[in-house]
């Protein structure tokens, strides 16, 4: 009787690790969002300003399914020319709709040629410099 429920505890113990790793490897929901060399703002590919920026990454992330435990990832995509602190004012109004670890790329837009609401179609990672 011993080893049956020894048994038992083993086999429950194991589908509970695998379930919660099984949840933990889940893709991140990404937030993409991009300013332009003219501080205008793009949330995914919708036109925003400054003060919506939070309500628009709030309605984005309450509208996308997810899993239980999935993790959200900031992506901030902006003019290397730009200040510093335009980018850290965005970035604390988007964590405001959620706190999440935040990814930044600085882009030479000029060069990339990106402009409007088709930004993100424009951009290659492989030639982004993430800066952390």
């Amino acid at each position: 009787m011993k080893k049956i429920i020894f048994l038992f505890f083993l086999l429950f113990s194991a589908s509970q690790i695998s379930a919660q790793t099984a949840s933990s490897d889940s893709e991140p929901i990404y937030v993409n969002l991009f300013i332009s060399a003219d501080k205008t703002i793009y949330v995914e590919t919708e036109k925003t300003d400054f003060n919506e920026v939070q309500e628009k990454v709030s309605s984005l992330l309450r509208s996308r399914p997810f899993k239980l435990d999935q993790k959200v990832i900031y992506r901030i995509f902006a003019d290397e020319d730009l200040k510093l602190g335009i980018i850290m004012d965005v970035q604390d109004e988007m964590s405001r709709a959620e706190k999440a670890p935040t990814q930044k790329y600085l882009l030479d837009t000029t060069e990339l040629n990106i402009d409007g609401q088709d930004w993100f179609q424009e951009i290659y990672f492989k030639k982004l410099n993430s800066h952390p």
